[in-house]
This record gives C-alpha cells, structure tokens and sequence, in this order.
C-alpha cells in the first residue's frame, strides 16, 4: 500500500491512484521541486490547420520530435514564409500532446517554421534548464504521468495547464556543462542532415534536366478520365497485360528514346543473394526493417530478432559492402546504401531489393532515391491495401544517364557524409549516456523511475 499525503493530493489536483501509484511518485515528494510555470515560462499550443496562414508552408509535426532533438526532413529546408508566435525558435522545448510525449530542443540551425496543434512550445527556459526540462519529460514516467493528468480521453494527450505546472526534480550541478555539449552536437548533426537534403535536392535537379518533352505526353495515360479507351504500340506490351503496366512501358520507351536512359539492367550484376532466407535461428541475429532507415540512405541501426521463424523472413546472407537495398514496399519508399560495412552482420528482410551496381553505387543509390524513379515503381507496383513491388518491377526500372564524372563526385561524397554521420552518431550515443548516468544518480534515492533512452537500448546502438 502506498501512502499519498492530502498536501500531494491538493497540490496535484487529481485523484487518480495511477498518478500516485507509478515511478513519479519519489519525484512528486521531492521537497525541491518547482513547477516550470513559477520560472516565466510560457507553453504555446501549436497550429490547427487551415487556422492560419502559416500552415500553407512547412510545419513540424509529431514525426519530427526525436529524443532530445529534431527531426528535419527536407521539406523543412527553406526559410518560413509567415511570422507566427507559433514558430520555433532558438531555445524552445518542442513537446508531443500525444503519447508517448517527446520533447526535443530547437538549436539556432532549426529552420523557423511552425508546429502544428499535436505539438506544444515551452519556451523562455535558459539553455541549461531548457534540457534537463527535454531530459526529464523523455522519460516513460513523466510522460505517463502527465497524460494521466491530463484526464481519460479516447486519444490520451497532455494539457497546456498541465505541462506548465509540471515540477521538475533539482537540476545536478553538472547539467550546464552537458547541455553546452548537447547543443553543440546537435547543431551539427543537423547541419549534417541539411547537407544531405540539398545533395539530394541537387541530384533531383539533374535528373529532372534529362527528363525529355515526350515524358510529359499524357496521351497513354490511364489515369485519363476523358476517353474510355487507349490504344498502345505492340513494343510496349510486355509480360503484364494490365493497361497500367502496358502504359509505363511506353513511358519508359520514350525516356530510352528520347533522352538516352538505360534498364536498370544494364547497371547492375546478377545479384546472387536472394534466394536463401533464414526460417530459424539458434540465436538472436541482427535484421534491417523498412522501418529502420530514413530518408539520409543510412544504416544506422539494426534490430536484433531472436525468433526469425515466427517473425518475417530474412535473407541468409548478410548486408555487404556496396550493396544498395530499395524497399518492396512501394507506399515506404525507402533507399539504403552500405558505403560502411557493418561492425556485426546484418540481415536484411525480404521486404528490401538488394542491388549490386557495376560502379558508383551511392551515386545510383541517390537518384534510385528520387521521386521520378518511385513514380515508376508505383505504376508497375500490385496490390490493393498495400502496394508491393516484385522483383520483375525493378528489373523494368530505367535510369537517367548521368555522366561518370559527376557520378563518381556524387558517390564519394555520399561515403565521406555518411562516414561524418557515423561519428556524429557515436558521438551522440556517448553525449546521451553521459546525460542518463547523471539523472539516474541525481536521483538514485527516488527508486528506479529511469530508463534508457532509445539511443542507449541494445538495439538501436550504433553499428
């Protein structure tokens, strides 16, 4: 039985035992502990949409809080269009309404767009207070413990009223050295991750400047409403007769023709790796899901499965160096480049395209990357629910023909990006773990209410 004094229950102004009976509790009965909203700080509730102008332009959603720090996507790479109270901006905590809460710090390199209304601001903490703040709202007891008050709804989220009375425990001493290093490192990986994004914006560039006129003849396509009937050449009918299939064959006919593009085909080796799958496993081995890489071409992590036969199938062999996967999942477009081979074998699962390239395979990994080559794929793709892309969709892929001299400069610098993004990463694991040890020891006395975070879980580490 735990013991909750009517002093604790007044103050929290609920009675719900889960808010008293979880890991909070030591921190709740901490004498020392004061609520952010004492400190002059403000929570700003975040955009609805078509409320504003601001939401025509780029804004952050839940996808783009990380543990700790943003998450940029290539859209966000601009400057914001309107000036909002609702912009981020240098200093601010960007919270998750929804469970599970996430807070993330904004460092002056984040570009200065908008959240949306699933997302909070906590803004007017200093540097050092602002991530002991994002340190302790990350932790699983926090976040539970701040949608339980919250109150019961059917999609559980936190309050403004109550992220701004949350009590925090004591800040340690060492918390400002930490955090100058925390911010450090992460205006670089997001330099980094900006970096990325205008390499890709410039490969998209080039291919979309060896797209031909005749590419943007409608006339074979099925999506065209105003005739009932098509009529397409003899060459273009191949294997498929689905009147879809048949029309990106003519498309692909006129890109070959008219601009010089080539199969995939004649880029590539005969890939001898995808017939064997592994159906069991004696011990854990580590497996690459869709869901394990982004959109920077990266593996940076890897999940260690240890019951392979009664989860989805994975190719016996593992990842090599090279080696470009492109994702059999037409609506998760994803491309991943080994330009580093792993420490530990990785086994991809069938739901990757292993790929082999004669030369420059980042470069090809890149422009397999762009909007233009998974248009292909989601013309030729089956299914209903779920779009897939069999092997034989991949095999009738075509390329731009882009000069060796620019692919080689696209390819090495793919490699040395990743090489950085390597190190950026070992240098945050350590950074992250350097935090953790010092909240968990801060407050031993309170019981075990911490967790790792996911940068520190067996099997996210770095690879």
């Amino acid at each position: 039985m735990t013991a909750v004094s009517p002093n604790l229950i007044d103050r929290e102004e609920t009675w719900d035992p889960q808010v008293f009976c979880g890991r909070i509790l030591p921190i709740l009965r901490l004498a020392d502990a004061r609520a952010i909203a004492i400190q002059g700080v403000d929570v700003v509730e975040g955009q609805r949409w078509g409320e504003g102008p601001e939401t025509d332009g780029p804004v952050y959603r839940l996808s783009n809080i990380g543990e700790l720090e943003m998450r940029l996507e290539s859209g966000h790479c601009s400057s914001p269009m309107f000036a909002s109270i609702r912009r981020v901006g240098p200093g601010d905590v960007v919270v998750s309404k929804i469970a599970p809460v996430r807070a993330a710090i904004v460092t002056p390199n984040v570009f200065r767009h908008p959240v949306d209304a699933n997302c909070f601001l906590v803004r007017g903490l200093d540097l050092a207070m602002g991530f002991w703040f994002a340190l302790c709202i990350n932790q699983p007891a926090f976040g539970k413990y701040l949608v339980r008050k919250s109150g019961a709804a059917i999609v559980p989220r936190v309050r403004a009223d109550v992220l701004g009375s949350v009590r925090l425990p004591r800040p340690p001493a060492g918390i400002e050295v930490i955090s100058h290093r925390a911010y450090a490192c992460i205006e670089k990986r997001i330099d980094s991750q900006v970096e990325l994004f205008r390499f890709l914006a410039s490969v998209r560039e080039e291919v979309a400047s060896r797209m031909p006129e005749s590419a943007f003849d409608d006339g074979d396509d099925e999506t065209d409403a105003t005739t009932w009937c098509h009529f397409f050449q003899t060459a273009d009918i191949d294997d498929s007769l689905v009147p879809g299939h048949v029309a990106v064959s003519g498309y692909q006919r006129r890109l070959q023709q008219d601009a010089g593009w080539r199969s995939i085909r004649q880029l590539t080796k005969t890939n001898g790796w995808g017939g064997n799958r592994i159906t069991d496993a004696a011990g854990g081995i580590r497996t690459l899901q869709l869901s394990d890489v982004g959109d920077d071409l990266t593996i940076l992590k890897s999940q260690v499965r240890w019951d392979v036969s009664a989860s989805r199938r994975v190719y016996a062999e593992p990842l090599h160096l090279n080696e470009v996967l492109l994702s059999a999942l037409v609506s998760r477009s994803r491309v991943a480049f080994v330009g580093n081979k792993p420490a530990k074998p990785i086994h991809p699962t069938d739901h990757w395209h292993r790929l082999r390239f004669h030369e420059t395979p980042g470069a090809w990994a890149a422009v397999l990357s762009d909007p233009e080559i998974h248009d292909q794929l989601g013309r030729l793709a089956i299914g209903t629910v779920q779009q897939f892309a069999p092997p034989w969709t991949i095999r009738k892929l075509v390329m731009p023909d882009i000069p060796r001299e620019t692919r080689i400069k696209w390819d090495a610098f793919l490699r040395r990006w990743q090489q950085r993004r390597l190190e950026l990463e070992g240098e945050w694991v350590g950074l992250v773990a350097d935090a953790y040890s010092l909240l968990r020891e801060t407050h031993r006395d309170c019981g075990p209410w911490t967790e790792p975070p996911s940068a520190l879980r067996g099997e996210e580490h770095v690879l």
